[in-house]
């Protein structure tokens, strides 16, 4: 395997922009969701989930192109990318289209013979990698991949064996979700996946648990290959050792479980580990997928418990903080555990109060960090799983 380094990385979510002080500081900073302000609830009283993970200091208009502006800017800002930079960076269906689509129907239909082409594309998220790379003047390859929840983190697999087949040598890599929308949180609770009591939680690993909540938010990594690394004379702050994606959509009772034997996950785990040429037992931490659904955190933990048995790491997920980013989650919270291998401490599940286990592993409170080495994991819809190994160098 070819080293593949991550230089930076930039985020936006709920917590702000400065992904250093967010981390050191995010459970004073997290709010837990909130209710929703992109939209009058009253006027769907058909729609049970009321609350989302709103980015507060966005007014609510245009954050789609928004969004991507502030992510881009935080990561070119400190860097030069090479002219022949890849992009992948997308987003999910569910993100900041559907305003515009609501426009642009109305436009239609009210017999106008033309809609603003600018809204069109600054609101499309398949052109969200070319107007990244047109935005910094890039001129590789652009392209994204949908993969639900877990796109952003096929997103990275896509990049890592793209360096590894030579195929491009520096990627920009990661995905992005605005704003919430009514017609999005119809679609997750005709799913049943997203929270609809009291207008809806967010606690992973809990059992009053009943569905995940709505995050605005982006990640965007400079990766490159070792030749990028020295003829730039750049510091990496990680190294990624391993990505494994594959799926097993067959057999489950619905799309939005996974195997529910967990063994297509282990197996996945197993292979990345192997890959990056290290054990379960050079893990700091697990950083877990975990959304808040009743049965996705009991099969993910179960995994957990599967491939360390008895080894004491923490099992930590982020989205009780920042909520459920949809396909820029994998990235994003990836973001909090280079943090976490920084700083040589994780931080605990937000508000777990009860948890579906008492394996002390399910941290309440931060933990310290002995080893360099953590685990990702992406268990998306579909049984699309992503595992990725990476190797903190600060």
């Amino acid at each position: 395997m070819k080293p593949v380094y991550i230089i930076d990385y930039a985020v936006v979510d709920t917590l702000g922009s400065s992904i250093e002080s967010n981390y050191l500081n995010m459970r004073s900073l997290a709010k837990g969701p909130r209710q929703i302000t992109r939209y009058d609830t009253s006027l769907f009283p058909n729609i049970l989930c009321t609350k989302a993970y709103e980015i507060d200091y966005y007014d609510g208009t245009n954050l789609m192109p928004r969004l991507l502006n502030d992510v881009s800017t935080l990561l070119s800002s400190k860097h030069k990318f090479p002219k022949d930079t890849a992009v992948m960076f997308g987003a999910f269906t569910t993100s900041g289209g559907y305003a515009i689509k609501d426009d642009f129907e109305n436009s239609m239909r009210s017999g106008m013979t033309r809609f603003s082409p600018i809204k069109l594309f600054a609101n499309n998220s398949d052109l969200l990698s070319a107007t990244l790379a047109r935005k910094l003047q890039l001129e590789g390859l652009t392209s994204s991949l949908n993969a639900a929840c877990s796109s952003s983190m096929f997103n990275l697999h896509y990049a890592f064996t793209c360096i590894q087949l030579g195929i491009v040598k520096s990627a920009l890599v990661g995905n992005l979700e605005s704003p919430v929308h009514p017609a999005a949180q119809y679609y997750w609770q005709s799913t049943s996946a997203i929270s609809t009591k009291n207008g809806g939680s967010c606690k992973p690993f809990d059992k009053s648990r009943d569905g995940f909540i709505q995050a605005e938010g982006a990640s965007l990594y400079w990766i490159c290959d070792e030749d990028t690394v020295k003829e730039l004379g750049l510091t990496p702050k990680a190294e990624i050792l391993s990505v494994v994606a594959a799926a097993k959509g067959y057999g489950t009772a619905t799309m939005t479980a996974h195997d529910r034997t967990g063994e297509h996950q282990i197996s996945c785990i197993n292979q990345a580990l192997q890959q990056a040429n290290k054990t379960v037992k050079d893990i700091s931490h697990f950083n877990a997928h975990a959304t808040s659904t009743p049965v996705g955190d009991d099969i993910e933990f179960d995994v957990f418990k599967k491939v360390w048995n008895d080894i004491d790491i923490a099992c930590v997920s982020f989205k009780g903080y920042i909520g459920h980013a949809m396909s820029a989650c994998g990235l994003l919270e990836m973001a909090y555990s280079l943090e976490a291998q920084k700083n040589k401490f994780i931080q605990p599940n937000f508000d777990l109060t009860d948890p579906l286990s008492d394996d002390p592993r399910l941290i309440t409170e931060p933990k310290p960090l002995t080893t360099d080495t953590f685990i990702k994991a992406s268990f998306g819809f579909g049984g699309r799983t992503v595992i990725a190994v990476v190797n903190s160098l600060v």
